[in-house]
């Protein structure tokens, strides 16, 4: 099974480098665009998508109907608030520049941002209650159109999600290939990867042999990962930005709906 980790469309507080994790920032006109051409390319990649999870936030959430509108399957996305962006308290909303300079009120308590810990917390779970099960029930298919999961989040959540998942194999059961092992970013030879708006990271799972040892470390202990790319976004070659700020303007849905770039 291929899995696709993919960051959503461009907002306006991308734009304005401003914080916004939990806050529904609103798409840009050049995101729309990005969405355009990411359903564009799983389309004609032939890319069968049987499960499409997102976050429960506007700006990943439009980036899945995106990419279900020009499915053969007919699919609709699966929304849940596990896959939310990293809470970043009293600093959502600020730019990121001004925040780390800008004091609250000593009456004020500062909100914490979300702890990594959290975010373990229910990527872990999202894993259990979503990911696992549909992996597991496609253990021993062999089709041949190879089937493929959407995971639609955001920057900070996918690298959490991606290091709990990647340790849920045997390290000797993760490959990477030769693109994504020249990467240097990684740590305690774990790669850390990154996604820009649409980017996404492919992976592509299947169950080796049976194991044979008595007890099983993990769940996936007997499954195999090959890294085929990350932040992969080729579909946005030649995606020029529309000049006179129209480009990274608010995305009026009124005058032209989202799903209108999708009819076939």
């Amino acid at each position: 099974m291929k899995i696709y980790l993919i960051r959503h469309a461009e907002t306006v507080h991308n734009v304005g480098q401003a914080w916004a994790g939990t806050t529904d920032s609103a798409l840009t006109n050049h995101g729309v665009l990005q969405i355009q051409r990411l359903a564009t390319h799983f389309c004609s990649a032939a890319v069968k998508f049987e499960h499409v999870f997102v976050s429960d936030l506007t700006r990943a959430v439009l980036t899945a109907e995106g990419i279900c509108n020009t499915s053969t399957s007919g699919i609709l996305p699966i929304v849940t608030p596990l896959l939310r962006e990293q809470h970043f308290g009293s600093r959502e909303g600020l730019r990121i520049h001004a925040s780390t300079t800008t004091a609250s009120p000593p009456t004020v308590e500062p909100e914490p941002t979300e702890s990594e810990a959290s975010m373990r917390t229910r990527a872990n779970k999202f894993l259990e209650e979503y990911l696992f099960p549909v992996l597991l029930s496609h253990s021993g298919d062999h089709t041949e159109v190879e089937p493929a999961l959407a995971i639609v989040a955001h920057g900070i959540i996918l690298r959490v999600l991606w290091n709990c998942l990647v340790h849920a194999f045997s390290p000797e059961n993760v490959s990477y290939s030769p693109e994504v092992a020249t990467l240097s970013t990684t740590t305690g030879g774990v790669l850390i990867p990154f996604w820009s708006n649409t980017g996404f990271m492919e992976l592509s799972v299947h169950r080796s042999l049976p194991t044979t040892s008595a007890e099983v470390e993990s769940l996936l202990s007997d499954w195999t990962m090959k890294i085929l790319s990350v932040d992969n976004k080729n579909h946005l070659r030649d995606l020029r930005r529309t000049r006179g700020g129209i480009g990274s303007s608010q995305h009026d849905s009124k005058q032209r709906s989202i799903e209108s770039f999708f009819k076939r």
